[in-house]
Formats: structure tokens, sequence, C-alpha cells
């Protein structure tokens, strides 16, 4: 075949060829011809890719530096081990968007190929907007509003509305008054929500949700157009907070109905296209719930008991979050934190998942990722910065 036939090819049907490859060979595609470079960098193809593109993993290891890691899955059922097919794509150094030597990055959310990213220690308001594919960043504006006191509490989330398109950052900020001697929670008596419109280069403030307390060391969990996130209310029950990214306004449903004990581990994820809680309580198994039916409380099903014994047994202190159920049934989970792991149908067993060279790692997060072309200068009014 030769190049005349490319050549002469319409755009649009270049455009569905190369958006079927796999994200390395669409990179060294960019260097075959500069049609082809400019034409992989229109927004048509990336709207056609990503309309294409599955979820990856994102995983990010605080070691001497931090070091994130694009991924993806090889799923066949003819693998004997899912642990060891991950296909790398991208690695970025933490410090290529951020000058500081210390400090830690958190991965609060991910939206069609697009990472929001907090930095802990240092600097804890600093929020970035990053894309690792097309190697751009913008750092955020801090919030006007950033009077706190201690014990605060802050929260974020990131997703794209339904209907307008729009990306969206939210900032849920809360003071807590709690009893001295038993730590209970007895009043809010200061809340604020805020958003940032990726476009807008500003900060405003939202209408107030209902009362909740929201987990500092969660972020929110997107779907359909919302953001979720595990609350307790002031009666210390569980619920599951809703933001809608389109018409800015909360409301909230209830968990599955879980068994009474003195404390709850809990956290929720996106798994395949359902919401799923994870709950970690018992010393001996993690058991996952799926809601079947968006928004139907009724729905909640106990899909996955999985054993911790003998590896994982024992009181746990972090919460568990199921990534990917294979096709054989094999289960992708991260333990908040510390490391991957992995539950084989098989044999029923889970083990620690090692698909890095051997290194210290002094904390690790990990997420699902769809990873697209989707350019951040789209934002005209944004300081977007390369690396």
């Amino acid at each position: 075949m030769n190049q005349e036939f490319f050549t002469n090819l319409p755009s649009e049907i270049i455009i569905n060829i190369l958006s079927r490859l796999p994200i390395r060979n669409i990179i060294i595609s960019k260097c075959v011809c500069k049609p082809w470079l400019n034409l992989l960098e229109t927004p048509e193809f990336a709207k056609s890719h990503l309309s294409k593109s599955v979820p990856g993993l994102v995983v990010y290891r605080e070691m001497a530096t931090g070091i994130f890691n694009i991924l993806e899955f090889e799923e066949s059922l003819e693998l004997e081990n899912h642990e060891l097919h991950y296909n790398p794509v991208v690695e970025l150094d933490r410090r290529a968007f951020s000058s500081l030597p210390y400090g830690c990055i958190g991965i609060q959310g991910s939206a069609n190929g697009l990472l929001l990213l907090r930095e802990f220690n240092t600097q804890p308001n600093a929020l970035y907007v990053c894309n690792p594919i097309t190697r751009e960043y913008i750092e955020l504006p801090s919030p006007k509003w950033m009077a706190c006191s201690y014990p605060t509490i802050v929260t974020y989330g990131f997703g794209v509305s339904k209907m307008s398109g729009e990306y969206k950052v939210v900032r849920i900020y809360h003071e807590c008054i709690r009893d001295p001697s038993t730590h209970a929670l007895m009043s809010i008596p200061k809340s604020e929500y805020q958003i940032y419109t990726l476009g807008t280069g500003s900060w405003r403030r939202i209408i107030l949700g209902d009362c909740f307390e929201y987990n500092c060391r969660s972020s929110g969990v997107f779907l359909n157009g919302n953001l979720h996130w595990l609350v307790a209310d002031l009666k210390d029950s569980s619920l599951i907070s809703c933001l809608n990214l389109e018409t800015e306004l909360f409301s909230s449903f209830c968990t599955p109905t879980l068994p009474e004990r003195s404390r709850f581990l809990g956290g929720i994820v996106v798994l395949g296209d359902c919401l799923c809680l994870c709950d970690n309580t018992s010393e001996n198994e993690i058991v996952i719930w799926v809601m079947k039916e968006y928004g139907v409380e009724t729905s909640w099903t106990k899909e996955f008991v999985i054993s911790k014994i003998p590896d994982f047994a024992g009181e746990s202190h972090e919460v568990v979050s199921p990534l990917k159920v294979f096709r054989d049934g094999d289960i992708l989970m991260w333990w908040e934190d510390f490391s991957l792991f992995y539950y084989c149908n098989k044999s029923k067993t889970a083990r620690k998942l090692d698909m890095f060279e051997q290194e210290t790692c002094w904390r690790l997060d990990a997420m699902l990722h769809t990873s697209s072309f989707v350019s951040l200068k789209s934002f005209v009014i944004e300081n977007v910065n390369s690396f």
C-alpha cells in the first residue's frame, strides 16, 4: 500500500482509523508526517478517540519523588494471571508541573482524560488539572474564601456536566464541632460549597446542600453527570450525597443496609457502569455492594464477598476500593495509601500486586482513568503550561 493512498483519503476517514489505535501508537503516528501531526491535534480527532477509548489505570507512587504511571489493561479469558498484564502508556514525574522539592500529590478525580491533582503538605490548597497524554497542565487559582480554623474538612470532586459538557472542579469545606471525650460529631457551624468551571478563571459559591460530614480523605466519584460522596449525617447515619453538575443542585440517597457496629470503614467507587460501596470494616472479609439501577435504593446488591485470610486479615484502618472486575471474575483493588492487590476468582485468594520494580514507596494512589487527547488549550482563558 503506497503513501498516496493515505494522502488521498478524506480526513474524517483517517481520523476514524487512527483513533482506534492504542495510545502509544497514536503518539508515534504524530511523527509520521506534518499533516498527520496537525490532524491528530484537532478537536475532531480528540472527540473521535474519546468515544472509542476504554478505561485504563493511573497510579501515583510517592517515593524520593512522585511518579505517575498511565497503564492500559490487557484482558483475555486465556490469561493465567491478570496481575502480569498491564501495558505502560506514559510515565510522568511530579516535578514536571510542581517545582517544590518536597510534597505529596493526591489524585482527586478523573474525567475524559483529565486528572484533578491536589498538592498536600507544603501547599495544601494547590490544585492542578493535567492531561498526561498531551503533556499539558493548569494550576487553578486559590479560592477566595479560604478562612479555615481547626478542625476543618475539605474534599474535592471533578467531572463533566451532561448537557453543556463543562468541566467542573468542586470544593466542599466545613468546620466541625465534636464531643471532646467521644469525638462524636455534634454540629457543623460553617460550610462552603464552591465550583470552578474550566475556562472561567474563577471560583464561585453554590447553594448549600444538606448538613453532612464529608470525609477529607475521599473525593467525589463521577458517574452519570453527577458527583457522589459517602457522607454521615448528625445522627452518624451513612448516606450518599449527590451533586448534579448540570443543575448544581444536591440530593442524597441511602446506602445499602449495613450491620450495626461501632465503626464503619467504607468507600464508594464506580465499578463498570454502576455505583459501588466497598465495606472493609470486618477483620476477615471485604464486602462489595453494587447499585444495579442508578438512583434506585432498593437495587443495592451484595455482589462480592472477598476473604482477607490469610494475607490481609486483621483490624483495618484504611478504605479499600475495587477498580476493575475482569471477565473471568478476577478483581483489581486498591488498599488506600498502601498497595494494589488482586483477587483471584479461581483460587478465592487475594495477594499484593507488584507491577513495578521493587522500590520503597511511601504512599500509593490509584484510580481508573480513560486516556484522551482533549487539549487544555481549548479552555482559552486558562494559563496552560506544557512539560
